[in-house]
């Protein structure tokens, strides 16, 4: 009996031998197809968030609270599929500031929310000019003027010195404080002729930053920043009268 168990030991320890690494692989393999597929739905998930949030843009409001629901949901999704991918957490951000800004939302709550999903994504990515950009915004949006917001436009400028969201950033919050005196503006002061000039000749910020000098009424004071800097801004596209 006993050496039968022997032998029976044997042949299990001989069989583990010989197909294990058989088993590994198959164990690697199926774990590979799970990420896999899970990596593959969180896609899906942020295209669908991302194709909302792009029309949001575009029409610059946000359609209605079905529209903003679908996109959180899908945001969510996607990023707990994939947990680790910045895009997936910065567009959560972003879909919170936007329930802010369509009143789905606390505004409070939802803006600090967003602001700490920013900074993780900004962790995982910590060159991306964008996040930055979208950080000092939601800096601006919470009436918070302090040195962490001058620490994110200075980190937007830096990582993204022709990036069009930095452009549309500087240019929007550069001629509201203009407009309102607010002392801040002298932060802003060095980089808003440029963010100006490149925001213009930008395809991808160019309809946000005419937009923006027409809803502060800053077009005179533009264009005499433009004669001193862009010529073709001011003549050609701004269509400056000479005075």
């Amino acid at each position: 009996m006993r050496t039968k168990l022997i032998q029976r030991i044997k042949y299990i320890l001989f069989m583990y031998r010989k197909y294990r690494f058989a088993c590994a692989f198959g164990f690697i393999g199926l774990l590979g197809l799970y990420n896999a597929t899970n990596y593959g739905l969180a896609s899906l998930h942020f295209y669908s968030a991302q194709n909302a949030v792009s029309a949001w843009h575009a029409d610059n409001h946000l359609q209605n609270e079905a529209s903003y629901n679908i996109a959180a949901q899908s945001a969510y999704k996607a990023s707990n599929l994939h947990p680790a991918h910045p895009l997936y957490t910065d567009l959560s951000a972003q879909i919170y500031e936007w329930g802010a800004i369509g009143g789905y939302e606390d505004a409070s709550v939802a803006l600090a929310s967003s602001k700490d999903l920013y900074i993780k994504a900004a962790k995982m990515r910590p060159t991306w000019p964008v996040t930055y950009a979208s950080l000092a915004m939601n800096k601006w949006r919470s009436n918070e003027f302090d040195a962490e917001l001058i620490n994110y436009l200075t980190l937007a400028n830096k990582y993204g010195p022709k990036k069009a969201e930095v452009n549309i950033l500087f240019v929007e919050m550069g001629l509201a404080l203009y407009q309102s005196n607010k002392p801040f503006y002298v932060e802003l002061r060095p980089y808003i002729k440029q963010r100006i000039s490149q925001g213009i000749h930008n395809s991808q910020s160019q309809t946000r930053v005419l937009a923006a000098i027409e809803h502060y009424a800053a077009k005179r004071t533009v264009c005499r920043w433009m004669r001193e800097s862009d010529a073709a801004v001011s003549n050609r596209i701004l269509k400056c009268v000479k005075s």
